[in-house]
C-alpha cells in the first residue's frame, strides 16, 4: 500500500463519527465519586430493551462506587418479568422479560386461554423468543401453506368433521387435528414436566369451494424452540447470575471494576462502561455490529397535560457530546397540552458554542457547537491570551462564522505524527491535496495545495511552522479552512518531513440565519456574542397522535406510543430519536 493511500485511509478513520461496521449506543453520562450511587434504566440507556407501546422493559444497572472502582458485589443488574398483551386480544396475556438489551418470552399468565399458566424461569429456568405475535387477517387457499418461523408451516384441508390442520417442520409431519372455526389451533411441546404451547393460530372461518377451499386466519403466535438456560452461577462478562426466580434475574460483579481515567470495561455481553479522560464522568454503552438500521432514542417522555419534558446531551445520544471535554449543550424542551405541542414554543431548541482545544495544542482553541446532533465549527477563539487564543484566528480576517449566521463541519482535527516522503501527495477531504518538497538546505519545505486536481496555492517556509490556507466561506472573509503543522525535516537517506498537526473544516457551510426552517423548527435567535442559537416551532403546531412517527428537525424525529387511552393514570408516552445504519 502506498503512503498516500495509507494517509487517506487514516484520515477517513479519524474523521468518522462511527466505524462503518460499528454503532455505539450511549446511555446518560453520570458523575461519580467515592461512595456515590449511579443507576441506569431503559429511560437512561437506549441499549436496554423498551417497548413504548406497552411500556415494557425493566432492566437496571446500579453501581456503588468507591474511589475509582466498583468493589466486588457492588454492581447489580436486575430485570423482572412483565405482562404483555397478545396482539390477538382474546387470548389474554403472556409474560416477557428484558435481558441484556433483548426481549424474551418468559411464560403464560393465568388469564391466557391458549396455554396453562407457566413461568419459564421459575419452573424450568429457561427463556425463549417470541417469533410471531400478530393479529393481521389473512385468507389462504387449501393449496397454500401458512408459513411460520424456524421451518414450521401449516396446511389446511376440508373434512366432514370441520377443518383438518396439519403441522409440518420441513417435510416432516408433526401433528394433525380437526377444528371447527372459529377456533384456535394449538401445538404444544414438552418442556420440563409439562406441555407448553409453541404455536397458536386462530382460524376465524372457512368457505368450501371447488377446486380449492379458503381459510381465514386472524391471530398467530409462535415461540422459538431454541431455549436460553438461566441459572445461578452463569457468567456474562464480569457479571454472574446471583438469583433466578419467577419474577426475574439479578446479577452482581465477581471482580472489581476499574473506573480509572479513560477506561473501557467490557461489563456484560457487549454492554460496556467507559470513563472520560477527565475525572468523575462515566457512561454505559453497547456496540451494534449486525447490519441494519437502528434507533438512537432519547429518554421516554411520560407526561400529563400542561407539563414539560427536556432532552439534552445526558439523556439523548443523538445530540453531539464529547465526554472527555464535557462538550455539548444541545437541548430540546417540549411542553404538551392534551396531545398538542402548540406553536410557537411547544418545542424549544437551544445550543451554545464552547471552547475546545485543538488536538495540536499549540494552535490554541476554537469554538465548537452541536447543531441538529452534529459537531460544527463556529469560529476561532480570538480573545484572551496565551494558550486560549488561536493561532488560526490571527490568520483569518473573519474568525466568527456566527456573525455571518453560518456553521461549518469539522472534517479533521488530528495530532498524530506522520512521516511524509519528499514529493508525496497528501490527500485531504473535499478534494484537497497537498504536495511537500524538501529544500536542498533541509531547513525549508515547499508546499503546493491542489483542489480537485488544480493548483490552488504555493508557499514555502522554514520548519517548524504551520501552513495555513484561507478562503472565503459565504459572507465570511479569509477563514482558515486548512492548517498543517510541519514539525521536522530529515535529509538522511532520503528527504522526509514530519507532520504532527492537521486541521480542516468544510468549505460547504450550513445556514443558521434567523427564519431558516429545519422541518418543523425555525431559527429565531443567532447571537454571535454569546455564541448561541435558538429555535422553536413557530407556525408549526405538532400533534402527537396515537402511534405516530414524524420529523422534527434534521434527522431528529418524534415517535408516539400506540396507546388506547391517555389520562392522568395513563400519560402520553413519546420520545425523540435519530436513525443510524450499520453497513454490511
Amino acid at each position: 500500500m502506498s503512503l498516500p493511500t495509507i494517509l487517506i485511509a487514516f484520515l477517513a478513520l479519524i474523521g468518522s463519527a462511527y466505524c462503518a461496521d460499528d454503532l455505539m449506543i450511549r446511555g446518560e453520562v453520570e458523575e461519580f465519586g467515592n461512595g456515590s450511587s449511579v443507576v441506569w434504566t431503559p429511560q437512561k440507556f437506549a441499549g436496554f430493551y423498551y417497548d413504548i407501546d406497552e411500556g415494557l422493559g425493566d432492566e437496571s444497572l446500579l453501581l456503588e462506587t468507591s474511589e475509582r472502582s466498583v468493589p466486588i458485589g457492588d454492581a447489580v443488574y436486575a430485570t423482572s418479568a412483565q405482562e404483555a398483551s397478545f396482539e390477538h386480544g382474546d387470548w389474554g396475556h403472556y409474560r416477557v422479560l428484558a435481558f441484556l438489551g433483548d426481549n424474551y418470552f418468559s411464560g403464560y399468565d393465568d388469564d391466557c386461554i391458549i396455554s396453562p399458566s407457566w413461568s419459564s424461569l421459575k419452573d424450568d429456568g429457561v427463556l425463549s423468543k417470541v417469533l410471531i405475535d400478530s393479529d393481521s387477517r389473512e385468507t389462504i387457499s387449501a393449496d397454500q401453506d401458512l408459513l411460520l418461523e424456524e421451518g414450521y408451516k401449516l396446511k389446511f384441508s376440508d373434512s366432514e368433521e370441520g377443518v383438518k390442520v396439519a403441522l409440518y417442520k420441513g417435510t416432516a409431519l408433526l401433528d394433525t387435528t380437526m377444528i371447527n372455526p372459529p377456533e384456535t389451533y394449538v401445538y404444544a411441546v414438552p418442556i420440563g414436566d409439562r406441555n407448553v404451547t409453541l404455536i397458536a393460530v386462530h382460524v376465524t372461518g372457512s368457505v368450501k369451494l371447488k377446486p380449492a377451499s379458503y381459510y381465514t386466519i386472524k391471530g398467530t403466535f409462535q415461540v422459538s424452540e431454541d431455549l436460553l438456560g438461566i441459572e445461578p452461577g452463569l457468567k456474562y462478562g464480569m457479571m454472574e447470575v446471583s438469583s433466578v426466580d419467577g419474577d426475574g434475574i439479578s446479577m452482581t460483579n465477581v471482580q472489581e471494576i476499574d473506573l480509572s481515567l479513560n477506561s473501557d470495561v467490557d461489563l456484560m455481553d457487549g454492554i460496556r462502561l467507559r470513563t472520560a479522560d477527565e475525572p468523575d464522568r462515566l457512561y454505559i454503552c453497547s456496540n451494534i455490529t449486525e447490519p441494519g438500521t437502528y434507533e438512537l432514542r432519547g429518554s421516554v417522555a411520560d407526561v400529563i397535560d400542561g407539563t414539560s419534558f427536556q432532552w439534552d446531551t445526558s439523556n439523548f445520544a443523538g445530540f453531539y457530546y464529547d465526554v472527555d471535554g464535557n462538550l455539548g449543550t444541545e437541548a430540546i424542551i417540549m411542553t404538551i397540552y392534551g396531545e398538542i405541542l402548540e406553536e410557537p414554543n411547544g418545542v424549544v431548541y437551544s445550543t451554545e458554542a464552547q471552547q475546545k482545544d485543538f488536538n495540536f495544542a499549540k494552535w490554541g482553541k476554537y469554538w465548537t457547537i452541536g447543531f441538529l446532533g452534529e459537531n460544527y465549527f463556529a469560529g476561532y477563539v480570538s480573545d484572551g491570551a496565551g494558550s486560549s487564543r488561536s493561532r488560526l484566528s490571527d490568520t483569518s480576517e473573519d474568525d466568527n462564522l456566527l456573525v455571518d449566521e453560518q456553521l461549518s463541519k469539522v472534517l479533521v482535527d488530528n495530532a498524530e505524527p506522520l512521516k511524509i516522503k519528499d514529493g508525496d501527495v497528501f490527500e485531504l477531504e473535499e478534494g484537497f491535496a497537498v504536495k511537500f518538497l524538501v529544500d536542498n538546505s533541509c531547513e525549508m519545505v515547499f508546499v503546493e495545495l491542489y483542489k480537485d486536481g488544480n493548483l490552488a496555492e504555493r508557499d514555502y517556509f522554514i520548519v517548524p511552522d504551520t501552513y495555513i490556507y484561507t478562503t472565503d466561506l459565504g459572507d465570511s472573509q479569509d477563514i482558515a479552512v486548512l492548517a498543517i503543522h510541519l514539525a521536522d525535516v530529515n535529509c538522511t537517506g532520503g528527504r522526509t518531513c514530519v507532520i504532527d498537526g492537521i486541521w480542516q473544516i468544510s468549505t460547504h457551510t450550513i445556514p443558521v440565519e434567523e427564519d431558516t426552517e429545519y422541518d418543523k423548527m425555525t431559527v429565531q435567535v443567532v447571537d454571535a456574542d454569546s455564541m448561541r442559537i435558538f429555535m422553536d416551532n413557530e407556525d408549526e403546531q405538532i400533534v402527537l397522535s396515537n402511534n405516530k412517527d414524524q420529523p422534527l428537525m434534521g434527522d431528529i424525529r418524534i415517535k408516539t406510543a400506540d396507546q388506547d387511552a391517555i389520562s392522568d393514570e395513563e400519560p402520553l408516552r413519546f420520545y425523540i430519536y435519530t436513525e443510524e445504519t450499520v453497513e454490511s
